[in-house]
C-alpha cells in the first residue's frame, strides 16, 4: 500500500509528461507489439497499468473490446483525454490494481503491460493475476526496462531509477524474468533482451527528478567497474540500458 501511495503520488502530478513522452508513445515499438500480438477483431484485451493510454488506444485500433486499468486517476485521465481526442471509443479505463483484479477468470484474449513491472510492490502476484484473467491459450505480453545479469549491474540500475522516481520497486534482469514466469502456466513463448538509449534531459524531466538526485545519479555511473561501464555507455546527455521483452500463451 505504502508504494501505490508513491505510485499515485508521483505519476498524478506529472500525468501530463507521460502523454507526451516519446518513450511511451514510440510508433516503432507500438507496432512491433502489434505485430508480435497479431490481435483479431473478435479479442478482448486487458492493459494492465495503461498510464496515459498509449498501449490502450493502439491496441483499440485493431479489436472491439479493449479495458484499461491503472491505479492513479491522473493518468486515467489523461488517457480517456487522448482516447476522445483520437476517435477512440472501444476503451472501458477504469481504477483497477493489479495485485488484485475484480475480474472474472479466464476473461481475455489478450494482456499487455508496457513499461510498468518495475513499479509493481509484488511482482508474483501481479503476474498470478494476469495470468488468472487471461484465457486459455490467450497471449501475454509484457515490456519493461530491465539490467545486464550480476549483482553490480542490477544493483547499479535499481539504484538510480529509485533516484529518479521514488516509486520504483525493481528491475529484473533475463535470469530473474525467466525464474519467475517458469512459475506459471505459460508456454515457453519469447523472450527477447535488448539495448536501448535513454535521453536523459526527457527521463529526468518526466518524473521532475530534482537536481541532487541526478547528482547522485552520476555519482553512481562515474564510480561503476570498467566492466559495468562497457554495458551502460553514458553522457550527460544519455545512457544506454536495456529492455526485456516478453511473449508467451497460456496453457
Amino acid at each position: 500500500m505504502e508504494n501505490q501511495n508513491r505510485v499515485q503520488q508521483n505519476f498524478g502530478k506529472n500525468a501530463s509528461n507521460y502523454r507526451y513522452s516519446s518513450v511511451h508513445n514510440n510508433a516503432r515499438d507500438l507496432d512491433r507489439m502489434i505485430k508480435l500480438l497479431n490481435p483479431q477483431p473478435e479479442d478482448k484485451v486487458l492493459d494492465v497499468a495503461t498510464g496515459t493510454g498509449h498501449t490502450a488506444i493502439k491496441l483499440a485500433q485493431y479489436t472491439q473490446q479493449v479495458e484499461a486499468i491503472d491505479i492513479t486517476r491522473e493518468m486515467l485521465y489523461e488517457a480517456k483525454k487522448q482516447s476522445y481526442e483520437n476517435g477512440i471509443t472501444n476503451i472501458e479505463f477504469r481504477i483497477e490494481d493489479v495485485h488484485n483484479m475484480k475480474i472474472p477468470d479466464n476473461t481475455f484474449h489478450i494482456v499487455v503491460c508496457r513499461l510498468a513491472a518495475h513499479h509493481f510492490s509484488n511482482i508474483k502476484m501481479a503476474l498470478k493475476e494476469m495470468c488468472r484473467v487471461l484465457k486459455t491459450g490467450g497471449k501475454l505480453y509484457i515490456l519493461d526496462c530491465s539490467v545486464v545479469d550480476g549483482d553490480e549491474s542490477e544493483k547499479m540500475f535499481n539504484e538510480i531509477e529509485l533516484l529518479r522516481d521514488s516509486s520504483h520497486v525493481f528491475s529484473y534482469s533475463p535470469r530473474l524474468w525467466t525464474k519467475l514466469l517458469r512459475e506459471l502456466p505459460l508456454e515457453k513463448g519469447q523472450l527477447n533482451f535488448h539495448k536501448v538509449s535513454y535521453e536523459l534531459p526527457q527521463w529526468f524531466e518526466l518524473m521532475k527528478t530534482e537536481q541532487k538526485d541526478r547528482d547522485k545519479i552520476f555519482g553512481i555511473l562515474d564510480n561503476l567497474s570498467r566492466r559495468v561501464k562497457e554495458y551502460y555507455p553514458y553522457s550527460e546527455n544519455y545512457i544506454t540500458t536495456y529492455r526485456v521483452e516478453i511473449l508467451k500463451k497460456k496453457i
